[in-house]
């Protein structure tokens, strides 16, 4: 697990986790052997309905858990081939909330991830499993 490559730069405008990004969600990542976290606090800008998150950026928060763990795992992005969300409860604006992503099994360079946001009390509020292709060298 390279932990080193959380601080890459050269995805620095990536919409998720892009430093240089000013539209971006700034997402910042935890990571260990087994789990990638992230805590994230939606703004005002991320709204849908009055203060509830947009459900595309909900979607946008888990692909990007479970891309990372891949990414720093395999030290070389993925790509998302599948994502199934089940949306559970809102996620309110102003609320912070915690993003995990998990590896279930890999066939090849294809990973089946789990992916979930809850509040802080372990609430679940979404969840997802993905397939993922890990890119080729």
């Amino acid at each position: 697990m390279d932990k080193s490559l959380l601080e890459n730069n050269e995805y620095s405008w990536c919409f998720a986790c892009g430093r240089d990004n000013p539209s971006g969600l700034h997402m910042r990542f935890e990571i260990d052997d087994d789990c990638c976290r992230a805590y994230f606090t939606p703004r005002r800008e991320h709204q849908s309905y009055t203060g509830r998150m947009h459900g595309g950026l909900v979607a946008v928060l888990l692909d990007e858990v479970t891309g990372n763990y891949l990414y720093c795992k395999e030290g070389k992005p993925s790509y998302t081939a599948k994502i199934e969300i089940r949306y559970r409860q809102p996620l309110a604006i102003g609320e912070e909330v915690i993003c995990t992503g998990r590896e279930l099994r890999r066939k090849g360079r294809m990973v089946e991830m789990q992916g979930a946001i809850c509040r802080k009390d372990g609430t679940v509020l979404a969840e997802s499993t993905s397939k993922m292709m890990i890119k080729e060298d």
